[in-house]
This record gives structure tokens, sequence and C-alpha cells, in this order.
């Protein structure tokens, strides 16, 4: 019994030095980016949007094509749409369902930026998930986008 109680003395520190900020009482809550949903738009335009991981909106790419670009903004908790958080930590990620029908672009020096576009790469049916990415763990998940190759 004094070994387990010892293990667990010694484990201690560890575990509260290796926590995520969002399990840390002293660390302040507004390092992470508090989000329901994602709009994406292009031109000031409404695309296509996912709210609580719910959507009827399919987002479309071509073969051979690069798609206009797509600003990525998200619902805060009252359903509004609000910007992108800006401080730098967090970045844009997604997970492609099938990449060999398509493909995510960032134009050059706006890597992890929240904005985008899509290629296809062949005829198909996938899916899209955006994350927002904040000291190597998702913050936030949009839930799937089904996307359209044609």
């Amino acid at each position: 019994m004094r070994k387990a109680k010892f293990a667990v003395l010694l484990a201690l520190p560890f575990i509260l030095l290796t926590a995520c900020d969002e399990d840390d009482p002293v660390t302040p809550q507004e390092n992470h980016f508090e989000a329901i949903g994602v709009v994406l738009t292009t031109s000031g335009m409404n695309v296509a949007s996912i709210l609580r991981g719910e959507t009827d909106d399919t987002l479309y790419a071509e073969v051979g094509k690069v798609s206009d670009h797509l600003e990525v903004q998200f619902y805060n908790e009252d359903e509004q749409i609000v910007d992108a958080p800006d401080d730098g930590d967090k970045t844009l990620s997604w997970e492609i369902g099938d990449t060999s029908i398509l493909e995510v672009h960032q134009d050059d020096g706006h890597e992890g930026e929240f904005e985008f576009h899509l290629e296809g790469l062949a005829a198909g049916t996938t899916t899209l998930e955006l994350f927002i990415m904040h000291e190597g763990h998702a913050d936030f998940r949009s839930g799937k986008f089904t996307v359209i190759v044609q």
C-alpha cells in the first residue's frame, strides 16, 4: 500500500506539469478559442456552414482545378459569427476522408492561417473536417462536410 501511495505522489508533479491548460486551474481559460461551428465564405458570401457538428451543406471541387479562396469564420456559443483567432498560437488544420479525391491548399506564406483552397484530384465524394490546433492538440473539431469532386 505504501508503494502505491509513493508512486502516486511521484507521478503527481509530472501529471500537473504536462496537463493541458484547459485542465489547469491556474492558467486563464482565454488560451482556448471556444467555437460551436464553422462558416466558410468566399468574397464575403456564405458557401457552407456547420453548427454543433451538423450540416446539410455540401462543398464542391473540380478535378484539376483550385477553388476560389475560402475563408474560415466560427460560430461562438451565442451562435454569432466571429473571426478566427489571431493570436498566432492557433492554426487551421484539416482531415480529408479520401486523400486520393481531394487536396487542401494554402497560399505560400499563409500556412496554418484560417483560409484555404480545395483542389479536386479525382471524381468522387469524400469528407473534410476542420480543426483549430493549439499546442499540439485540437481545441475544436468542426464535424464533417461532404465534398463532391466532379
